[in-house]
């Protein structure tokens, strides 16, 4: 069976290899978003990094395999910081209170890395789809359900909070997805804040 392509060439483990690949996906990044998807070959990320093209190869067999470790990073760089920041908040903050801190923070997280989540949108079906890790799903999923047990008195009366807690972040998410792509504007502006928290107060309590 032919090898897959798509994953590291060799997984980093020493702090050396960890390094190396951190500045490769940060040159991977300036150049995408400074040059273009064109641009962005193997060459000229290597010559970016300040390391040889042996060396890129030692990690990553092609370019795809590359950009899909870059997206996943940017995609962890992101998240880990909301479930951070949702994770902390105090029990006694009430559900309005949590879903405006929530939302802001996700739209904060996705504008830090607006330029290159755009450009990695547009060039997505040019690559093999990424395949996300499945295990971070479980413990993200815990943190929205305990936020909506807790606050079970404020939502609506016919709320499925299991069911809530599956589909609220694909909600975000989607809506997100489409901001950047089509509107970008509304990231900074506050337009897409205040949409996403009107429909959300729709959907979990009922109200605006």
């Amino acid at each position: 069976m032919p090898a897959d392509r798509r994953h590291h060439r060799k997984t980093p483990r020493q702090a050396r290899s960890l390094v190396t690949v951190g500045i490769i996906l940060d040159a991977a990044a300036l150049v995408l978003v400074e040059e273009g998807y064109d641009r962005a070959t193997t060459n000229r990320i290597a010559e970016r990094a300040g390391v040889s093209i042996g060396s890129l190869y030692q990690y990553f067999p092609n370019r795809d395999a590359l950009l899909g470790a870059l997206h996943r990073r940017t995609d962890t760089q992101i998240s880990d910081g909301i479930w951070r920041i949702l994770g902390e908040r105090d029990e006694t903050q009430p559900m309005r209170e949590m879903l405006n801190i929530g939302v802001r923070t996700t739209i904060h997280q996705h504008a830090h890395f607006l330029p290159l989540l755009q450009v990695l949108m547009e060039t997505a079906w040019r690559r093999i789809p990424v395949e996300w890790p499945a295990e971070r799903w479980p413990q993200k999923h815990a943190v929205i359900r305990s936020i909506l047990d807790k606050r079970a008195g404020e939502l609506r009366s016919d709320f499925n909070i299991e069911a809530g807690a599956l589909l609220l972040p694909r909600m975000v998410g989607s809506a997100i997805d489409a901001a950047i792509a089509f509107r970008p504007d509304a990231l900074a502006s506050g337009e897409l804040e205040r949409e996403l928290s009107t429909m959300l107060s729709y959907y979990l309590m009922g109200e605006r």
